[in-house]
């Protein structure tokens, strides 16, 4: 009896320390090959590093303005920042443009212009624009500065 119970608590402890190697995620992918994960808002994903983090970056092309998301690896939860904005180079026929995206509050989530996930930049030259392509030249996400993360919007990097 001791012998059974000896060799059924080693079982789930197999168990567990298997399902542990998961890192908790639920996917059947390996990150050495390229693979995708859907902005959960429609937008342009950009993956930062060895998928460390991602940004969303989504074109609402009537207001003129640009929202961006940071999300963990695999875009499973928001991932706030300690940054009150940041920058992105769009290089557009007449030259490159910055968008200067600031930090937004959300009292439902606490988070706060500092300490937040989402950001928003606004410019004219937005209103009506399909695609571009763009530079974000250097953010810095839990002491990890990530430079010269090249993508395009709408399809990302």
């Amino acid at each position: 009896m001791i012998k059974l119970m000896s060799c059924m608590i080693l079982g789930s402890l197999f168990a567990l320390a298997q399902a542990g190697c998961s890192g908790g995620h639920d996917h059947d992918h390996s990150h050495a090959g390229p693979h995708k994960h859907e902005p959960p808002h429609g937008g342009a994903g950009v993956t930062l590093g060895d998928e460390e983090a991602h940004i969303e970056f989504l074109v609402d092309a009537e207001a003129g303005t640009v929202t961006a998301w940071f999300f963990t690896p695999h875009m499973e939860r928001y991932l706030r920042i300690k940054a009150e904005s940041f920058e992105v180079l769009a290089k557009r026929t007449n030259g490159e443009a910055k968008l200067t995206f600031t930090g937004v509050a959300n009292a439902g989530t606490g988070e706060t212009v500092g300490d937040t996930s989402q950001f928003v930049a606004r410019a004219d030259w937005l209103v009506g624009v399909e695609a571009f392509d763009a530079v974000l030249p250097e953010v810095s996400i839990h002491g990890t500065v990530y430079r010269s993360v090249a993508f395009n919007y709408p399809k990302g990097n």
